[in-house]
């Protein structure tokens, strides 16, 4: 008999599962269900993305990783910073989580017509959780069919 021992550990937006070791059968199929999993996370934070220019959602992107050094299959969707550019993922923070309606700086610029002067802003953007709260509705559908996975790939390995 084959016994694979594995924990699971979940918070609000991430599902982890640890396996003591990793067999190839059990590698294969549970990277097949992460990149599906991840495929349908990927089109819900899409949905869920504020659109004015399409930047931010050019710059999501979903990733698998399969490491066999450290025995996992991970599955994430990120918003990707720009190199050379404005740092959209910061930007992209800000929405995600909010901001508070303290004030802030802001220096002078140029501008087409003319120079701006420095002033103060006030924050205040209001979370929209497009990257959270997709992730926290589709974990305990996830965490069922990543359990079955490796309860179908143990049964079949005992046959």
């Amino acid at each position: 008999m084959i016994g694979i021992e594995f924990r699971m550990e979940v918070n609000a937006t991430r599902l982890q599962v640890a396996l003591d070791s990793l067999p190839d059968e059990i590698r294969r199929r549970l990277k097949i269900k992460v990149t599906e999993l991840t495929n349908q996370l990927l089109h819900r934070v899409e949905a869920r993305e504020p659109v004015r220019t399409g930047r931010l959602r050019s710059l999501t992107h979903a990733y698998i990783d399969d490491n066999r050094a450290k025995n996992y299959v991970r599955g994430r969707v990120r918003v990707l910073r720009r190199r050379g550019a404005h740092n959209v993922a910061a930007a992209a923070g800000a929405l995600e989580y909010g901001s508070t309606g303290r004030r802030f700086a802001v220096r002078a610029y140029r501008r087409r017509g003319g120079n701006v002067s420095a002033y103060n802003r006030r924050g205040g953007i209001t979370e929209l959780r497009f990257l959270r709260g997709p992730a926290a509705t589709m974990l305990p559908r996830a965490r069922a069919e990543i359990a079955e996975v490796i309860r179908d790939a143990t049964r079949d390995a005992l046959k």
